[in-house]
């Protein structure tokens, strides 16, 4: 049987996750590693994130932007939204991700190798939103702006939430991400 291109501390013990490291024949991923064959698509860190993260939270913020590929590297501390519907789930706290409660829609959300994650529009509404970003996201962001449909479809979505605090603002960045 052939072993995932993307392990885990949930595939393999960390000593032979370490060993694969030291021999050169993988690299890190996040808390995951790759097998030194394989790319680093947005398949592999949706992978290597689905560890951190489980079936129920959904990566979104700069996470998100990392496992669409616009991010070099992953964020030191992963951001997730828990879906409103969801509030009364017990987690367990880790500094490795912070969680927040949100209210999103099934069409916000897509899945990829297990792992839920904003869509790019939402992606990219979501950072237009926060009031500081560190250059290196604001960067990704533009990038993520660049891809097709991604900013007329954030546009869309902001305007169809009505009253949003911040939403006058985040349209104006969401313009200057796209030039």
């Amino acid at each position: 049987m052939r072993m995932p291109a993307v392990l885990t501390r949930h595939d393999l013990p960390v000593a032979e996750l370490s060993a694969l490291l030291l021999d050169g024949d993988a690299f890190p991923l996040d808390e995951a590693v790759i097998v030194v064959d394989e790319p680093d698509w947005p398949a592999s860190r949706a992978r290597a994130l689905t560890g951190v993260l489980g079936p129920r939270l959904i990566a979104e913020r700069d996470s998100a932007l990392w496992v669409h590929g616009c991010l070099p590297h992953p964020p030191l501390t992963h951001t997730a939204a828990l879906p409103r519907e969801l509030r009364g789930l017990r987690l367990v706290p880790t500094p490795r991700v912070g969680v927040r409660e949100v209210v999103i829609s099934d069409a916000e959300v897509i899945e990829l190798e297990g792992l839920r994650l904003t869509s790019p529009a939402r992606t990219l509404l979501d950072l237009a939103q926060q009031p500081v970003l560190a250059p290196q996201v604001a960067s990704g962001a533009r990038r993520l702006a660049g891809s097709p449909g991604v900013t007329d479809a954030a546009v869309e979505l902001l305007r169809s939430l009505g009253r949003v605090p911040g939403k006058a603002r985040a349209l104006r960045t969401i313009g200057e991400w796209s030039r």
